[in-house]
């Protein structure tokens, strides 16, 4: 079933268009059918259920609820305004009379046929939003199902610890030889990686082992943390950014060598954003700098030498990254910064402020990666920011980000990628990137 649900494309030129004209298909023949005969005053009012509905969902979470920093996005809201009007054709009676008992059958295929529709336009919105962010590739990503996991238990056990050798001098793939029963794949595996902090509460993390952890004698590995955007979870890496798919296509060219890659959650659930900061929803940033590297160190046999770590995350989760390695580069000295904000934010400044630090504005700025960059110097840390070409919003930060670390000593570079802010820019961004990040980490030369 799996395998099926593989085969179900869900990304393409065809996506949004297709979803238009199931939409334009549904509201013709509902307009036909059903409310061709209403009142004039009465079919405006359908089709101004559309906008209503758009700007009060677009009032309520994005203004009174804001769970997302920068907004849901006018394309979902708009899209909802669409299934609004189809459900209002739907609902919506030419004229209150009794049926006939010869015509109950016609009334309830009525009824099931504008449900139909209802489901379709639907069905449609979703097609077409999953395609605007270049989330899930096929049917078995969005249900969760295109990947499978281990446990720590079901691993091979190593006949070596790798962890207390000393590393080979120069890039590791000089000195491997792949033994003949390595895996031709890597194994993702689930991790609970505890908070110190009671008072947060991270979700289940997922840990990528590539080929050469599989083997009985383990090399020296170094670690790729990543961090999803929020809203999300650990699991948006593996469904809609196809990271073992990834990462198992550059371990193949590079004898089974990759970096051990753990995604832990920094967030706690879906909508809630701690900022990445000690701050108003536990000790998130002790999490990511303490925490998880102790974590990875005591369960996993890793490259314990720091300069062969590195953090990278999507939009808040790559601000999240730039926020660790300037608080504290002795943890991490690579970044992947993918659409990151200009600013760990709650909305604006001032809401930050006062939500997020309780007023404190010193402590904002302590977590503020522009802020810390102009404050102090970063040498040996290197980066790459990464952001769509199409994307207007997360463009000028992205520029403005590289010139700061630039100028605060970092070694950095800026690479954008056809696309917005999706999906289809960050997986493409870690894949094109790898080769730079095989180099930093001592994979390569």
């Amino acid at each position: 079933m799996t395998d099926a649900l593989r085969a179900i494309p869900l990304l393409g030129w065809w996506a949004a268009p297709l979803a238009i004209s199931v939409t334009l298909i549904v509201a013709g023949l509902l307009w036909w059918f059903r409310t061709r005969h209403l009142r004039w005053f009465t079919q405006v009012l359908v089709v101004a259920a559309g906008p209503v509905v758009g700007v009060l969902a677009w009032w309520a979470v994005d203004v009174a609820w804001h769970p997302v920093a920068d907004g849901i996005g006018r394309y979902v809201w708009a899209w909802l305004g669409a299934c609004a009007v189809v459900v209002a054709q739907a609902v919506t009676r030419r004229r209150r009379q009794r049926e006939p008992r010869r015509g109950v059958g016609r009334a309830i295929g009525a009824a099931a046929g504008s449900m139909g529709g209802v489901v379709a336009v639907a069905l449609a919105a979703l097609l077409a939003i999953n395609a605007h962010f270049g989330a899930y590739p096929t049917l078995a990503a969005a249900l969760g199902v295109g990947y499978r996991t281990a446990t720590m238990g079901q691993l091979p056990a190593a006949q070596n610890d790798p962890g207390d050798a000393p590393r080979p001098a120069g890039p590791l793939l000089a000195s491997w030889t792949p033994p003949a029963d390595m895996p031709a794949t890597g194994q993702v595996i689930t991790a609970e990686i505890p908070a110190s902090d009671p008072a947060f509460v991270p979700r289940t993390g997922l840990v990528y082992l590539p080929p050469a952890y599989l083997t009985a004698r383990r090399p020296v590995l170094p670690v790729l943390v990543l961090l999803a955007g929020q809203p999300g979870e650990p699991r948006d890496w593996l469904t809609a950014g196809s990271l073992q798919t990834t990462m198992d296509a550059w371990a193949m060219t590079h004898e089974g060598l990759a970096p051990v890659v753990v995604i832990p959650d920094p967030l706690g659930s879906a909508a809630a954003n701690p900022l990445c900061s000690d701050a108003h929803l536990g000790r998130v940033a002790t999490y990511l700098q303490s925490d998880v590297p102790d974590s990875i160190t005591r369960n996993f046999q890793v490259d314990t030498d720091r300069s062969r770590w590195a953090i990278a995350g999507l939009s808040n989760g790559g601000t999240c990254a730039l926020q660790v390695v300037t608080r504290d580069p002795t943890q991490y000295h690579s970044f992947l910064d993918l659409s990151g904000e200009l600013h760990p934010t709650l909305g604006s400044e001032e809401q930050t402020i006062a939500q997020g630090f309780g007023g404190d504005r010193a402590a904002y700025e302590a977590n503020d990666p522009l802020t810390l960059l102009g404050r102090n110097t970063y040498p040996g840390i290197a980066g790459i920011f990464s952001v769509g070409a199409d994307d207007p919003a997360y463009l000028p930060a992205a520029q403005q980000l590289d010139a700061a670390a630039r100028a605060a000593g970092m070694t950095t570079e800026l690479r954008t990628y056809p696309g917005g802010h999706g999906w289809n820019v960050w997986s493409t961004a870690l894949s094109d990137q790898l080769d730079w990040l095989g180099g930093r980490l001592g994979i390569t030369a």
